[in-house]
């Protein structure tokens, strides 16, 4: 059984439903694997931002929240462009 890239795991995480999908996405484009290692450096970002009592805390982690969206948006056109 092949190994799942962490980052394409997570996505798939986030979109059950589209597994197959993506898994094919990513074996086919780099830009859609690019996307995916950024949505899971933004997501690490924001659990670590999330659990920081720095006084900037409440700002990085709704920057990272609204980029984590942004990704998402991008993931899903990534989908809907592939079908």
């Amino acid at each position: 059984m092949p190994v799942i890239h962490p980052s394409l795991f997570l996505v798939m995480k986030r979109f059950p439903d589209q597994k197959d999908a993506l898994r094919q996405l990513y074996r086919t484009s780099e830009t859609f694997q690019s996307i995916c290692q950024n949505y899971q450096k933004c997501a690490e970002a924001l659990q670590y931002w999330t659990a920081s009592e720095d006084e900037n805390a409440h700002e990085r982690q709704k920057e990272y929240a609204e980029l984590l969206q942004e990704l998402e948006l991008e993931i899903m056109n990534s989908l809907e462009d592939s079908a």
